[in-house]
């Protein structure tokens, strides 16, 4: 039960809810137009964790660049929250991730990965269930080290999809990509996923 209160405003009784009971984009209104840090607050709270799990798994496990990237990311919403459109906060958000995570990988020794990545396909099929099939404990690790394997833009893509569960539209949002070549990237990732994690099922 929402606990609504009530104050004074100009003379009149006008009420109002805890920042506890505010939407994101409530939230984030509130930041960019009135620098409240009390929702910044707020929505570090509820979001910081799992950025900073996102950005766990996508750097090899690296616990205190993880943490660095997590704060980036909220020095940057504070910094262009007049910027903000008033959206998905999460999307917008783990925009400003991915494009942290790119600046990180062009510096750092994967930008051979990073700029071999090419995904080639014509068609936009329907992805796959892949993920439906990862019911145990040797699939779970059967797909970890397959993503261990993979280029870190396809970890991205991974993550987005099926640990982040973002719609195509969110992830194409987030990558700057039209949402037909996320759609066939995906397939092409889950179609090679599934071959593989197939054929470990039959060994």
């Amino acid at each position: 039960m929402v606990n609504i209160q009530w104050s004074m405003v100009n003379g009149q009784w006008s009420m109002f809810k805890p920042l506890s009971a505010l939407t994101d984009s409530e939230l984030m209104q509130r930041v960019s137009s009135k620098d409240d840090d009390r929702a910044y607050g707020e929505l570090y709270h509820r979001h910081a964790r799992r950025l900073m799990g996102f950005f766990y798994r996508q750097t090899g496990s690296d616990e205190a660049l993880a943490a660095d990237l997590t704060q980036d990311a909220f020095m940057r919403v504070w910094t262009a929250r007049d910027r903000y459109s008033g959206s998905s906060f999460r999307t917008w958000l783990l925009t400003i991730g991915y494009n942290l995570l790119k600046n990180h990988y062009r510096h750092s020794e994967h930008q051979r990965q990073y700029e071999t990545f090419v995904v080639q396909t014509h068609e936009e099929l329907a992805e796959s269930n892949v993920i439906d099939t990862l019911d145990n404990e040797a699939f779970d690790q059967a797909l970890k080290h397959l993503l261990e394997k993979m280029s870190q833009e396809n970890r991205l893509l991974f993550s987005l999809r099926y640990e982040e569960e973002l719609t195509v539209p969110q992830i194409a949002a987030v990558m700057s990509l039209p949402e037909g070549t996320v759609k066939s990237r995906l397939h092409t990732l889950t179609q090679s996923l599934r071959q593989k994690l197939n054929h470990h099922d039959t060994v």
